[in-house]
């Protein structure tokens, strides 16, 4: 590897008349759909951003989700690349890049890239929106690094136990998501008291998590240190969500029984249910909420025990 360059995708709301930030941060709108979005899309805080690369060069890019609620939706142009981390874990082995990439709230992947194109072409980060791509990041190709490509990289050093023992005898948890415009919530619990989704709304508060708006004062799962827990996780609602875990990471169980990479949050998209699965190993009192930030905000956060 040459070098690295850490990438923070972020939006911002602003006012067109002003350009400053559109400082209303309880906007129902954003709340009950899909988020407070941004219309000044950026890399590291700048619009366009541009960097200097050599063809052949192999780049490590640390891309961070900064958003409040956009999932970013990436791909590469002029390189080709291999997913070599994800959210902070590396993984077992480097996976090429043969589809677009998924970072939704707060996720994060590490990309190793060799530079393709040539001298005086330009490369690209493409961010794909409702079907169209366009530059996220923009890599100008001038001289060149190497005559000739590189062997494919190899696996980071391993810094997590990815071993998940003992599924046949996992704690199970449920974690249902309901709520939200469009949904078909018609009634959950706020501040210890029962209320229809109507009485829910003159609160600006539109999600639940197990029928609760919300933190709750009991925990989601009251765990034993070393205990692995089986989470099956159910979006029925009709927007996507970055279920954001903290203080341990999970595993997705596939289709056909396999367990995917450690991640410390899950993007769930409408009407999917899925299942995650970990060890309790981390010992205290741990937010499980969307990262969609106007979502937690509006009642979509809960919590876990390890003792």
């Amino acid at each position: 590897m040459d070098r690295e360059e850490v990438l923070i995708l972020d939006d911002w709301l602003l006012d067109p008349e002003t350009a400053q930030i559109n400082p209303d941060f309880t906007s129902a709108h954003s709340r009950s759909h899909a988020g407070r979005m941004g219309n000044f899309v950026a890399t590291n805080g700048q619009y366009g951003l541009a960097i200097d690369v050599r063809q052949n060069e192999r780049l490590r890019l640390r891309l961070i989700n900064a958003a409040n609620a956009r999932i970013f939706v990436v791909d590469i142009a002029g390189m080709e690349g291999w997913t070599i981390a994800l959210d902070g874990i590396p993984l077992a082995q480097p996976q090429r890049l043969g589809e677009p990439l998924i970072l939704g709230p707060g996720q994060r992947a590490d990309l190793i890239v060799d530079v393709t194109a040539d001298s005086g072409e330009t490369a690209h980060l493409v961010r794909l929106d409702n079907g169209e791509g366009m530059s996220q990041v923009a890599l100008t190709v001038t001289g060149r690094a190497s005559a000739v490509r590189r062997d494919d990289p190899p696996a980071l050093p391993s810094n997590a136990n990815m071993d998940v023992p003992g599924l046949d005898n996992a704690v199970p948890v449920r974690l249902n998501i309901e709520g939200g415009a469009m949904g078909r919530m018609q009634s959950a619990v706020l501040n210890g008291e029962r209320k229809s989704f109507r009485d829910l709304v003159d609160e600006n508060e539109y999600w639940a998590l197990n029928g609760t708006v919300g933190m709750p004062d009991a925990p989601l799962a009251g765990l034993a240190l070393g205990q692995t827990v089986k989470l099956e996780i159910s979006n029925d609602t009709s927007f996507p969500h970055a279920m954001h875990l903290h203080g341990m990471h999970f595993r997705e169980i596939g289709e056909d029984g396999t367990l995917g990479p450690l991640r410390d949050t899950i993007t769930m998209f409408r009407g999917e249910t899925r299942t995650v699965v970990f060890v309790a190993d981390n010992p205290g009192d741990w937010l499980f909420h969307c990262h969609m930030l106007s979502h937690a905000a509006a009642g979509m956060m809960t919590w876990m025990r390890v003792t």
